[in-house]
């Protein structure tokens, strides 16, 4: 009368492992702020880099996230110099970058999956979050 062991399922971490997980690229502390708090409000989970070096550093040393929303104009290393890095790396080219940028930094074209205006409303900010949520493979 053997029985079969199966592993118990935790339920949080398949909670955890389905949460949608967001990396904000912004230098303006207050706009990171308010993005981050819009994003976790909505159960996404949300960590902050400050420049392109910083988003280099936190991919290298942290679980990868789905969604890279990445402001244009930074210290250090700007948004485009972020995309071409991102792009050389095969461990994180296929994750899908939605640009922030305000009108008029656009002077040269970079190759995002998404561009969203300065200032964005929450609504609009999340449901582009949503459309790549959707296509997240599970």
């Amino acid at each position: 009368m053997g029985s079969k062991l199966r592993p118990r399922r935790n339920d949080q971490n398949v909670r955890e492992a389905a949460v949608f997980k967001i990396l904000v690229v912004e230098d303006d502390p207050d706009l990171a702020e308010a993005l981050c708090d819009i994003l976790t409000s909505r159960g996404y989970r949300a960590s902050h880099a400050v420049d392109g070096v910083a988003a280099l550093e936190a991919l290298g040393s942290r679980e990868l996230p789905d969604l890279i929303l990445l402001d244009m104009m930074l210290p250090r290393m700007d948004g485009w110099g972020f995309r071409e890095a991102q792009l050389r790396d095969e461990r994180l080219k296929s994750i899908p970058v939605v640009v922030l940028s305000a009108v008029g930094e656009i002077v040269k074209p970079i190759n995002a999956d998404h561009l969203l205006r300065k200032p964005v409303t929450s609504e609009t900010l999340l449901a582009t979050i949503e459309r790549f949520q959707r296509r997240r493979p599970d």
